[in-house]
């Protein structure tokens, strides 16, 4: 457990455009694995329907803006009005954009996307929170973006969307 917390503190020490793309990446691997998992244990998929046109811009531009001001700042916001610790702030962020996406999408996409990527969201949000409201929104809006645009595009790659 010690490797974790310390290779989230060296993210911590990361400049916002090292520090998105590299938790973009990592979040997205670790969403894929968790997906591959939940495929080999029979979990149903949910499928679209909708149009292409229709879910690029719902995923890659208006979920990130929404999501983060609902699912991040709002949060993450009350809880540091509340004193609340680091920790606390990510897990109410992740709880919350983990139970949005279980409603919405089912418990496959719900543990991989919600999960895993409210980990990373919240994690990103509280982060460069510290910093400024707008490096805390940009950050974690365009890591949410490029995650679901490299979801996105791999979807339509196989036929799916």
């Amino acid at each position: 457990m010690h490797w974790v917390i310390e290779h989230f503190r060296g993210y911590r020490r990361r400049s916002p455009w090292d520090f998105c793309w590299r938790v973009t990446l990592e979040g997205l691997a670790l969403s894929v694995a968790v997906a591959m998992l939940m495929w080999c244990l029979g979990v149903p998929e949910l499928k679209l329907n909708a149009s292409r046109r229709k879910v690029v811009v719902a995923a890659i531009l208006v979920a990130p803006i929404v999501e983060t001001l609902l699912f991040q700042a709002l949060p993450i916001g009350c809880a540091r009005l509340l004193k609340a610790k680091f920790a606390s702030q990510v897990a109410w962020s992740m709880a919350l954009f983990c139970v949005l996406h279980i409603a919405s999408n089912g418990i496959g996409s719900g543990v991989a996307a919600g999960l895993v990527g409210g980990f990373y969201f919240g994690f990103t949000y509280a982060h460069w929170r510290g910093r400024s409201r707008w490096t805390a929104f940009w950050t974690t809006g365009l890591s949410h973006a490029m995650s679901n645009a490299a979801v996105v595009s791999f979807g339509i790659a196989c036929g799916d969307i």
